[in-house]
């Protein structure tokens, strides 16, 4: 009977959810960690890409399939059946490949839904804006997703991977739980009442594998845990995770590399706050023309594995070091190097590997930055719908934490949270009311409209999640 009823909400499930088709132009490393996003939601996905090793690659590792031709040619194309897709993604290394396919999908495919490019050279937009071009659906610019990430990272103090949500004062991060943690062998329920504050803990990480916890769910040593907590209260929960923290204000930042990501990240700053930031880059004519784009900042001309120039321009008194050059390796190493000096905050870019972000983990590196997962998440989201404003994942993509905004279609409309069955795997991690108001939501929340809800599951149950919230997602 029970095997019955399983079979039974399982058919359901697949009848109220449709199977989508994905075309991703590129099977580089943006393209499999999609594509293996994807298939994990049983979404069909072709890959098309000019190169045959890649493409035989991308066959051996998923389970997908691949067309080996040029992106900008129609008849491959339609062999790649753009005309049965829903989406079609573009994450080439290349930007003119990425927007010329994407546009000639959008003229000559108008049945595809959905058409995605990663752009990151800011002259084809115009501006550092995200506004759709040639029929474009969204434009994604890498570089400004792994700069969004890291200066969430700097104003929220924390120096985790830290994420901050737009629309709602809650933000999210991972921790481990050691021997001696306030939480260690605690039930949710015991926690909450002897740890006082405004958080939820979202999901588990134990041995490798991702659950989300019920009131009755033990905390236990060596797990990893993803907390979402109201944005004035994160440092104490923080604090009371991770112990005291050097609350000594950031006021020295030195940045290692004149790269874009860089340039996102100084006009993130103030004109105030550049005056105390020092740019190190090897380049002569890159150093000059970050000289006049940003005459607020000090450029040192010279490169930083020359052990001397730490100590001419004494930059291990830098309170905040940022390595965001385009060698994964050299930014680990100059934040390793920075740290035996003395620098109290590190933070690192990984660009092309990934393996390197589990590495960091484990040394004295405070966060590691993976462009490759601040793009996923932000393509990932554009699939899911306009009702959802933002998607992050931890735990290799294996937990997703999310926020969408309450619309008249919602079905649960004015339903007390309770009464809502979210089978023990969903959880409503945070509210913010339309007249700003936030809060931890009990059982007796209504769904209300223009309500922005923070919403965490496990990977494997996003399907459940689009039943339960009917979204796209």
């Amino acid at each position: 009977m029970h095997l019955y009823a399983a079979f039974l909400n399982y058919y359901n499930l697949l009848c109220i959810i449709e199977l989508m088709n994905v075309v991703i132009i590129g099977a580089g490393r943006r393209g499999l960690r999609l594509a293996k996003h994807l298939i994990e939601e049983d979404k069909n996905v072709i890959f098309l890409d000019s190169s045959s090793e890649r493409c035989q690659q991308a066959i051996s590792k998923l389970d997908c399939m691949a067309v080996c031709g040029s992106a900008t040619d129609v008849e491959k194309l339609v062999e790649a059946q753009v005309r049965e897709a829903d989406a079609v993604i573009a994450v080439t290394d290349n930007d003119e490949t990425n927007l010329v396919s994407c546009g000639i999908v959008a003229s000559e495919f108008p049945e595809v839904k959905t058409t995605i490019a990663a752009i990151r050279s800011i002259s084809y937009l115009g501006s550092e804006s995200h506004h759709p071009i040639l029929g474009i659906s969204y434009i994604v610019n890498p570089d400004q997703e792994a700069a969004n990430r890291i200066t969430g990272i700097i104003r929220s103090g924390l120096f985790r991977d830290v994420v901050s949500f737009p629309d709602a004062h809650f933000m999210l991060f991972a921790t481990s739980i050691t021997k001696d943690s306030p939480f260690k062998d605690k039930t949710l329920i015991e926690a909450r009442k002897e740890i006082p504050g405004q958080y939820v803990i979202a999901g588990i990480r134990r041995k490798n594998k991702v659950f989300t916890p019920y009131g009755d769910s033990v905390i236990k040593a060596g797990d990893e845990i993803a907390i979402i907590v109201d944005e004035e209260e994160s440092k104490d929960v923080f604090i009371e995770l991770n112990g005291p923290m050097d609350n000594t204000r950031i006021r020295k930042i030195l940045l290692i590399g004149a790269t874009r990501i860089t340039r996102y990240l100084l006009s993130s700053f103030s004109s105030q706050e550049r005056k105390r930031v020092t740019l190190i880059e090897k380049d002569e004519k890159i150093a000059r023309e970050f000289l006049d784009l940003f005459p607020e900042i000090l450029v040192i001309n010279a490169s930083v594995t020359d052990e001397a120039i730490w100590d001419e321009e004494k930059l291990y008194e830098n309170d905040l070091v940022i390595s965001v050059t385009e060698n994964d390796e050299l930014n680990i190493i100059a934040s390793l190097y920075a740290k035996r000096l003395g620098v109290r905050r590190v933070i690192s870019l990984v660009k092309t590997n990934n393996n390197y972000i589990q590495l960091a983990a484990h040394l004295d590196i405070d966060a590691a930055i993976s462009t490759t997962n601040a793009t996923v998440d932000t393509l990932v989201r554009h699939l899911r719908g306009s009702s959802i404003e933002t998607l992050h994942t931890l735990f290799d993509g294996n937990l997703e934490v999310y926020e969408f905004v309450i619309g008249e279609q919602f079905k649960y409309l004015d339903k007390a949270l309770k009464d809502v069955d979210l089978k023990g795997k969903v959880i409503i991690a945070g509210i913010k009311r339309g007249d700003g108001e936030n809060f931890i939501p009990g059982g007796a929340y209504s769904f209300t409209l223009n309500d922005t809800v923070i919403v965490a599951a496990a990977h494997r149950d996003q399907q459940l999640v689009q039943a339960l919230f009917g979204a796209n997602v």
